[in-house]
Order: structure tokens, then sequence, then C-alpha cells
């Protein structure tokens, strides 16, 4: 098994009650540790990884640390409800901020709400009536 060494786990969790359900990490090329708080989504194959801006959808938001081995999959505790805050968020390597937007923005669709992508809208309709720039 692999050793993950010693970390402090961001706090990305709010205090609205959560509903988690089990799902299925696909295995790769080698194992592989996710760390709560990762953003996931699906391939167009179905299978369950971090999303990238070439996934099918997003699914929810990773709730503990999971080793995924080299060959099958491993069971996961997805947030497919919650408030999160947007910046302790985990995402794939590669993936820009217009990107995170995106997937902040489908995740609020399925029921994961971030306090930045609430906070760039309010903020956005109060410059509209305003007519000052939004900051």
């Amino acid at each position: 098994m692999q050793q993950i060494d010693s970390y402090t786990r961001p706090a990305f969790l709010r205090d609205h009650p959560p509903v988690l359900a089990r799902m299925i990490l696909a295995s790769g090329s080698e194992e592989t540790t996710f760390l709560a708080g990762s953003v996931l989504g699906r391939d167009s194959s179905g299978k369950l990884s971090l999303w990238t801006k070439d996934s099918a959808c997003v699914e929810g938001v990773l709730a503990g640390d999971v080793v995924v081995p080299a060959s099958g999959g491993a069971s996961a505790d997805v947030y497919i409800h919650a408030s999160v805050v947007a910046e302790e968020l985990i995402f794939a390597d590669g993936v820009s901020a217009e990107d995170e937007k995106r997937a902040l923005a489908a995740l609020r669709d399925k029921g994961v709400y971030s306090s930045v992508t609430w906070a760039a809208t309010q903020s956005a309709q109060a410059a509209e009536q305003t007519g000052q720039p939004a900051e």
C-alpha cells in the first residue's frame, strides 16, 4: 500500500448537511491516490476519475482520501449535495481557471454549491444595479 505523507487536509466542506453517494473510482496504469476535496467526473466511457475539461460530466466531490490500485477500482464516498469552499477543492493538473468555473457551475447544477460561485454572481448583480464595476 502507498504511504501518504502527513498533510493538513483542507476544510472544503461548509456547514450545510451534505448528501453522499458511493461510487467506484476507475483504476489507471498505476496505483493512484485521490485526495479528499477532489472534483470528480466521468469520461466518455463512464469511468469515474478526476474531472478535466474533457470529462463528459461532473459527478461530485470526493469525501475522503482513496488509494486506487493499478487494477480494479476502489469504492469511494462522493458528496453529491453539499456546500463547499471553492478555493479548497482539488482539480486535475492542467485545469485552467475558466475550466474550474465551468466545473463549479456544473457542480452547482448537481447540488454542490460553492461560496465563490455565489459571491461572484452576487457581485456581478450588484455591479449591474449600481453601474459600478464588479470587484
